[in-house]
């Protein structure tokens, strides 16, 4: 306690509750905007996800023309006579 002061705080039962409501409220704000977040961070990822999809299917693509082009050089070259 401080030096010469004496007094106590008391909480009346109307304060209390005010309080209690004021905490609880402020408790699922926090929450509301942490599932905030989350959707946001799932929405980014997803979209990074799409990209790196689109990405290695363009690479299948260009694999699957190289494959077709060698197997024409080697029908082309190892043909059997």
């Amino acid at each position: 306690m401080l030096e010469g002061y004496d007094e106590e705080v008391a909480v009346t039962d109307a304060q209390g509750w005010t309080l209690l409501a004021l905490v609880g409220m402020l408790l699922s704000v926090i929450g509301g905007l942490i599932v905030n977040q989350f959707h946001l961070l799932r929405g980014y990822l997803d979209a990074r996800f799409e990209a790196v999809d689109a990405r290695f299917g363009a690479v299948d693509q260009r694999l699957e023309h190289l494959d077709r082009d060698v197997q024409a050089l080697a029908r082309a070259v190892f043909r059997k006579e």
